[in-house]
């Protein structure tokens, strides 16, 4: 009976700390722009990458030095990609298809 409390109670536990985290963001994609150039997100915190615009697009995010390198394959019109923020730092995000679209995330 015991090892049911103390595990009902690390589920409570869990459970709140899930309630607690930060949202997700989202950044629009429309007009082959990004919705802003710079976004500020904490450790652990998702962005939806949300493909409004009438062209499909490939997203690539490089952090600075920590080995990070993920690209979302091609996202067609309507669709999207969603990324963990699990480490602090900078990241650049860019279209690989219109290298032109970039933005700045700074993970806290």
């Amino acid at each position: 009976m015991k090892k049911l409390g103390v595990v009902l109670g690390l589920s409570a536990i869990l459970a709140f700390g899930a309630a607690m985290a930060d949202p997700p963001v989202t950044v629009g994609q429309a007009g082959l722009k990004f919705s802003t150039k710079n976004l500020e997100v904490n450790k652990g915190q998702t962005v939806v990458f949300m493909n409004d615009d009438d062209t499909s697009h490939n997203i690539t995010v490089t952090g600075d030095g920590n080995g990070v390198s993920v690209n979302s394959g091609l996202q067609p019109p309507g669709g999207k990609f969603e990324m963990p923020f699990a480490k602090p730092g900078t990241y650049q995000v860019t279209c690989g298809i219109h290298p032109k679209m970039k933005m700045t995330i700074v993970v806290k």
